[in-house]
């Protein structure tokens, strides 16, 4: 059975990271670079035939705002709407840590459930409901519910900049009006994207909402998942509901093609990372992750508001060994959440996940998971 470790002290990693942003910070803003030729989108909008022109709505969302902000846009169930949005929302500009859009900007319709994301600079929805758009910025904070309210126990402080927005309702589908805008040669070719399907029987965390991150694939004829992450963040889930019993069992197979951090992942402004995860049914989750330096079986909470208090990482390698490779992995489950998170042992497995987070540092972080088998009770339950 792996012993757990502890991680280190993050003093010196710190330094390491501050250093790296420093000496790297023209490299790290242009990663920030906006929406090309923004400035003429709403131009572009005005120039399309009566018969195929949007309502169209600017406005811009700081990163100071209260929560919430009404956009005046009536929408009805169904209808197709385009929202283009430029900017950088600051968590700390000296160190060149932000959001772009597509993490940080976020809707929701008629002051309820569900909320949804942009999935980059440019994105075309269908509304999910009667009512008014309303447009909101996340970080930093936390959701307390479904709705979007937030939590007043993650403080919702310290950022600065802004994101600007031009929302076009179509008066059809959009599909030719979009067609119309892409071919104008003040966008070069500029088309919004429409939100990305998850790989079969899986779905997005609601609490980092929907991206495009992940993506079904094969290797070799056999089916896997295949994730590449730029400055972004997601959690894909597959719920299954299983007994934690001694003989519970997680494996996989991943090869992982670049680690998005150089640097050891356990204080927050390096926690980039790519993991599998499994949920319990008390609302912990235990991550297992390939670290670019921690040594093998280091095991540390999470470094992030919120997520402290749920998810513990647990390295299953580490460096740049073996990168690149197909490595087999398998995790006694029961053992290991006895050695990692104190307190009962739950009953029950609810949940895999795979984590790939890169919003801190901005790089990259490609990886391909395979042939995922959760083995409970004697029964093996194939994931991918």
């Amino acid at each position: 059975m792996s012993q757990a470790k502890k991680a280190p002290g993050g003093a010196s990693t710190f330094l390491r990271f501050a250093w790296q942003q420093l000496t790297g910070s023209a490299r790290l803003r242009e990663s920030f670079a906006g929406l090309a030729n923004f400035a003429n989108i709403e131009a572009a909008l005005r120039r399309l035939p009566d018969a195929e022109r949007p309502q169209i709505v600017s406005l811009a969302v700081g990163a100071t705002d209260a929560g919430w902000r009404k956009t005046g846009v009536s929408l009805r169930a169904g209808q197709s709407f385009s929202i283009f949005a430029d900017g950088t929302i600051w968590i700390s500009k000296a160190m060149s840590v932000g959001a772009t859009p597509g993490t940080a900007l976020w809707l929701r319709i008629a002051g309820k459930a569900p909320l949804n994301k942009m999935q980059g600079g440019a994105t075309t929805f269908a509304a999910w409901a009667d009512g008014e758009l309303e447009l909101c910025l996340k970080p930093p904070g936390e959701w307390l519910n479904e709705s979007g309210a937030f939590d007043p126990a993650v403080a919702r402080t310290g950022a600065t900049g802004e994101i600007e927005a031009i929302i076009a309702v179509w008066q059809g589908a959009g599909k030719t009006a979009l067609t119309a805008l892409s071919s104008d040669p003040a966008l070069k070719g500029i088309l919004p994207a429409e939100p990305a399907a998850s790989p079969p029987g899986w779905s997005y965390l609601w609490r980092l909402g929907d991206g495009s991150i992940y993506g079904a694939s094969q290797d070799a004829g056999k089916p896997c998942i295949h994730v590449h992450t730029h400055g972004d963040v997601g959690i894909l889930q597959y719920p299954l509901e299983v007994p934690l019993g001694a003989d519970a069992t997680l494996e996989w197979r991943w090869r992982i093609a670049r680690l998005p951090s150089a640097l050891p992942e356990h204080i927050q402004p390096t926690h980039d990372y790519l993991s599998i995860a499994v949920e319990f049914e008390n609302g912990q989750d235990l991550t297992y992750y390939w670290s670019a330096e921690l040594p093998v079986d280091t095991v540390f909470k999470c470094p992030l508001p919120w997520w402290a208090e749920r998810e513990t990482h647990w390295v299953v390698r580490s460096g740049p060994k073996d990168l690149g490779q197909w490595q087999s992995e398998k995790r006694t489950l029961r053992p290991d959440y006895q050695q990692a998170i104190p307190g009962p042992v739950p009953s029950k497995i609810v949940r895999v996940w795979l984590i790939a987070n890169s919003v801190f540092q901005r790089g990259h972080g490609e990886a391909t998971f395979a042939d995922i088998v959760l083995t409970s009770a004697g029964v093996r339950h194939q994931i991918v």
